[in-house]
């Protein structure tokens, strides 16, 4: 049994050896001690795997449109609701031009008995078809004369979880749909600056030299061009799509990385195993690739979580400003615009987007804080 103050050498046995841990073992370790950022990770898994399953899942389509339930209040009970039926029913028997009765509702199905100074015409069925609250439309007990009989029809039932929006679609499809966009034009576009942002810094930082001088040069410049001026050049000349928005957000928010990444590269180019590389004669891009790029990946892996809110912030202005996804598609920034301009008729079209948008931000800053402290090496 090992004591107090005995060495790890003393407590082994003979031939077992010592096993240690990377450093990223280490951070993973760390990370799931984080409870806030394994929540965060979690909640951020749910919803990606909501926004990829569900609106299949889901019965109704993102576009599909519903005249009839036009800012319909979020409820768990299915439309047409009891006291809406009789009137739709008696306004689609009216435009059949013929006489009916007392309107019944039984379960399902609604019916009235509906007469004419001439035959019924089977026809008029099709005016209970074109409703968007019945179907099956059907005329039964019909007289020998054919003059009287029973109009019944099937009750469409549906159910708006989170309501509808000001053209009668549903919000949680939509919902869903934008968690994707928001979703993959963060990620897309944080993909395109870490790529560009690490290959540009680490060149630089390790060059140095004229080399650094030029490159980041070109990075000041390009940081004074303004964000929203360059995002409607590429909209006049290219019109709005999904590719161009994560386009130009990535475009832009590589500038970052390249610095952090060259202030990265300056340092670990003087330390002593890249120095003993240098001497082996192996070339600048084997050290690039095999020294300085993993070396850097700590910070980089921290920034990237910080840099996904971002993006998606920025694709929400965009399209709150009308410079994002085009319809049907949806974002949430855009659902969020939508609701702003229907908030005192309809506050359930700000509330749910907004409330969406609100805990991907805080997972996702949440779960970088957590990265943060995982990978700090002076927690180690």
């Amino acid at each position: 049994m090992a004591r107090a103050g005995d060495t790890i050498a003393e407590t082994l046995t003979p031939g077992e050896a010592v096993v240690g841990r990377s450093l990223w073992q280490d951070a993973w370790r760390r990370l799931k001690r984080n409870r806030a950022a394994v929540a965060s990770a979690i909640l951020l898994l749910f919803l990606a795997l909501a926004a990829i399953i569900g609106p299949v899942v889901v019965p109704h389509s993102y576009d599909r449109v519903y005249p009839q339930y036009v800012r319909t209040p979020a409820s768990l009970e299915a439309y047409p609701q009891a006291e809406a039926i009789v009137p739709e029913f008696e306004s689609v028997l009216s435009r059949a031009r013929v006489t009916a009765g007392e309107v019944t509702v039984t379960g399902s199905s609604v019916s009235a008995p509906i007469s004419s100074e001439e035959p019924l015409d089977p026809r008029i069925v099709r005016y209970v078809d074109r409703s968007d609250l019945f179907e099956s439309g059907r005329i039964e007990d019909l007289s020998a004369d054919g003059k009287s009989g029973t109009m019944a029809a099937d009750v469409i039932r549906v159910r708006f979880l989170f309501g509808t929006d000001g053209n009668g679609r549903d919000l949680l499809a939509r919902i869903l749909v934008g968690i994707r966009i928001s979703l993959a034009i963060g990620f897309l576009a944080s993909a395109m600056a870490l790529l560009v942002g690490v290959t540009y810094g680490a060149v630089a930082g390790y060059f140095g030299g004229r080399v650094d001088d030029v490159m980041m040069r070109v990075v000041d410049i390009l940081y004074s061009l303004p964000f929203i001026f360059f995002v409607i050049l590429l909209v006049v000349f290219f019109g709005r799509n999904f590719i161009l928005i994560f386009i130009a957000i990535g475009f832009t928010e590589w500038l970052d990385m390249a610095r952090i990444v060259r202030g990265q590269t300056l340092t670990i180019k003087r330390q002593e195993y890249v120095q003993a590389a240098e001497a082996l004669g192996v070339g600048s891009i084997g050290i690039l690739k095999r020294h300085v790029v993993p070396n850097t990946l700590g910070p980089v892996v921290v920034y990237v979580t910080l840099l996904v809110p971002k993006a998606i912030l920025l694709e929400s202005l965009l399209s709150f400003l009308g410079l994002g996804v085009q319809e049907p598609l949806t974002s949430l920034g855009l659902l969020i615009s939508e609701g702003a301009a229907n908030m005192r008729g309809a506050a359930w079209m700000l509330i749910y987007p907004a409330v969406t948008l609100t805990l991907i931000l805080f997972a996702l800053n949440f779960l970088g804080d957590g990265l943060r402290d995982a990978l700090d090496p002076k927690d180690r």
